[in-house]
C-alpha cells in the first residue's frame, strides 16, 4: 500500500487514500466546532426566541436560514486561516478550534505524508476549510472558498522563498461525501511533470493557470470523488481544480499542507512549525492554546499593514511556460 501510494502520488501528481480518518473520532469534533461556530452567528443576528427554533434543525437547514436573512457567505468566519487582505486593523474571525489542531497533527494523516517525504515534518501554513454553497451567485461563482476554484498548482500560492526549495504536500479531507455533482476537484493526471507554468489573476483575485480555458481541449481530466474518511494528497504541481456545487446541499472540506522540516513555508509571516520528526526536542509545539497563540500574533502583526501575506505570481518573461495544447 505504501508504495503504490507514493507510485500514484508521484506518476499521476495524486492519490486518494481511503479510510484513513475515523468519523466519530476525527471527523464528527470537527463538524461539532462548525455547528458551534453556527450557533455563535446566529445568536448575533436572531431573537432568542427565533434562536430556539432554530436550534433544532439540522445544520444545512441554519446555515442556508442564515446566508439568506443576512445576504452574507461567511466563507472567511467558517476558514481556519485570517483572509490574505482585509481592512487595516480590521476584526476578523475565523475557526480554529481544538478538533482542527488535532487533525492537523494526527498521526494518520502524518503517516501517509511520512511516504512522501520522510518523517521530518513541519504544518505549512496555506490551509483552508471551505464551507462550499450549491449554486452561488455569479459574483461568488469562481471564488475558491464558496464557488468553483480555478485550474491552480498549489506552487504558484507560494511566494519565490518556497517556490522552488520546498517539498509541498496537500492533504485534502472531505467532511461530506464529495461527488462531480456537489463540486469535487478536477485533475489533470501527470501534469505534476509539466514544471511550474505561468499564472494570473483570475476573476477574483486568486492564482489561476494562464490560458487554463484550453485544458478542457487538450487534456486528459479526472474527479478527484472521495468519501467522509478518505483523504487526496496532491504533488505540489498538480494542474487541478474543483467542480461548482450543482447539488442542494453543503459541501464541506479542508486542505492541510505539509513540507519536508527545514524548508521555507512560503508564507513565512504565517506560522509553521514542526509536527513530526525523529528528535522529539524538534517538536515544540505540543498544544491547543499555544498553536491559537501562534496564529493570534500573526493576524495582530498583519493588523496595520491590512494583510497577512503577500506573493507573487508565477510569471516567466517568456510565453513558453503559457499552459498550451504542448502540455497534455
Amino acid at each position: 500500500m505504501s508504495k503504490k501510494i507514493k507510485e500514484n502520488f508521484n506518476k499521476k501528481g495524486f492519490a486518494i487514500v481511503k479510510n484513513v480518518l475515523n468519523y466519530k473520532s476525527d471527523i464528527k469534533p470537527v463538524l461539532n466546532d462548525l455547528d458551534c461556530k453556527l450557533n455563535t452567528l446566529i445568536g448575533k443576528y436572531f431573537t432568542t426566541k427565533e434562536q430556539s427554533r432554530l436550534c433544532k434543525l439540522p445544520f444545512q437547514d441554519r446555515y442556508f436560514i442564515l446566508t439568506k436573512k443576512t445576504k452574507k457567505t461567511f466563507h472567511n468566519v467558517f476558514n481556519i486561516r485570517p483572509p490574505q487582505k482585509f481592512e487595516k486593523n480590521e476584526y476578523i474571525e475565523y475557526f480554529n478550534p481544538q478538533s482542527i489542531f488535532n487533525l492537523l497533527k494526527s498521526k494518520k494523516i502524518l503517516a501517509v505524508v511520512q511516504k512522501i517525504i520522510g518523517k521530518e515534518i513541519d504544518s505549512n501554513p496555506i490551509q483552508t476549510f471551505r464551507v462550499k454553497e450549491p449554486s452561488v451567485a455569479k459574483s461568488n461563482y469562481m471564488d475558491g472558498l464558496i464557488g468553483r476554484t480555478p485550474w491552480h498548482q498549489d506552487e504558484g500560492t507560494m511566494n519565490n522563498k518556497g517556490r522552488f526549495k520546498t517539498d509541498l504536500v496537500t492533504v485534502w479531507i472531505p467532511f461530506t461525501k464529495t461527488t462531480k455533482k456537489n463540486g469535487c476537484m478536477l485533475a489533470v493526471p501527470g501534469s505534476n511533470k509539466f514544471g511550474l507554468i505561468n499564472h494570473c489573476a483570475g476573476s477574483k483575485g486568486q492564482v489561476e493557470i494562464k490560458n487554463s480555458e484550453l485544458i478542457h481541449k487538450n487534456c486528459k481530466m479526472v474527479p478527484l470523488e472521495a468519501e467522509i474518511g478518505d483523504i487526496i494528497i496532491l504533488n505540489k504541481r498538480l494542474f487541478h481544480c474543483s467542480l461548482p456545487n450543482n447539488s442542494k446541499n453543503l459541501r464541506i472540506s479542508m486542505d492541510l499542507r505539509y513540507n519536508k522540516a527545514g524548508q521555507p513555508s512560503g508564507r513565512e509571516s504565517l506560522p509553521s512549525f514542526c509536527v513530526k520528526s525523529r528528535n522529539k526536542k524538534n517538536i515544540k509545539l505540543n498544544n491547543y492554546q499555544e498553536w491559537v497563540s501562534l496564529w493570534d500574533k500573526s493576524y495582530k502583526r498583519s493588523l496595520k499593514k491590512g494583510y497577512t501575506f503577500k506573493y507573487n505570481l508565477p510569471i516567466y518573461k517568456h510565453s513558453k511556460k503559457d499552459y498550451s495544447s504542448k502540455y497534455k
